[in-house]
């Protein structure tokens, strides 16, 4: 057995609770507002029904994740630099974006071109992709630290705006359908 251990790496970067605030105060409000919109849609909607909860549970799984994340680079800000989770929050964010884009034509339909979108179609993105969405604004935030490279803080606060254009599409549906101004 060997006791020789590998010299630890040395603290280069100091963590920074920005990120974890804006997420968990999005995320906080989206939950709010996303249980309000749900609680106006029809009865006879289940699968709808379904939907909102789960993009719920993920809105409540980054209050938790984000509230840690926040109490950790207050209380310990001395971290190392964040090579991989900015580039992880930003590819995943961006597959729940593309996921996202590519189903709520409806929502820009409702909104921009007095059409009536489908709150099943337009969610697809947080709900199918709900996973890589939740990652997405997880590793973007605990990827920022200040004294990193400029490539990986522009690649963390893009994951992060990605996510937040994901969020205010899933919002827009859930208010939208409970107001009757979708299918």
């Amino acid at each position: 057995m060997n006791d020789i251990a590998a010299p630890p790496v040395p603290a280069t970067a100091q963590r920074v609770a920005w990120g974890h605030i804006v997420v968990l105060v999005l995320s906080a409000i989206g939950l709010a507002l996303n249980i309000v919109g749900g609680l106006g849609f029809p009865s006879a909607a289940p699968i709808e029904d379904a939907m909102n909860v789960g993009i719920s549970i993920d809105l409540g799984a980054l209050v938790v994740i984000c509230g840690t994340g926040l109490i950790f680079s207050l209380q310990e800000p001395q971290g190392r630099p964040a090579r991989v989770l900015p580039w992880l929050g930003l590819g995943f964010s961006l597959v729940a974006f593309v996921a996202w884009a590519v189903n709520a034509g409806g929502l820009f339909e409702t909104v921009f071109a007095n059409g009536r979108g489908r709150y099943m179609l337009d969610t697809v993105g947080p709900f199918y992709f709900g996973i890589p969405w939740v990652l997405g604004a997880t590793f973007s935030a605990y990827g920022l630290r200040r004294g990193a490279p400029r490539a990986r803080t522009a690649a963390s606060i893009a994951g992060l705006v990605l996510w937040a254009v994901v969020l205010i599409g899933a919002l827009a549906s859930a208010l939208l359908y409970a107001a009757h101004q979708t299918d």
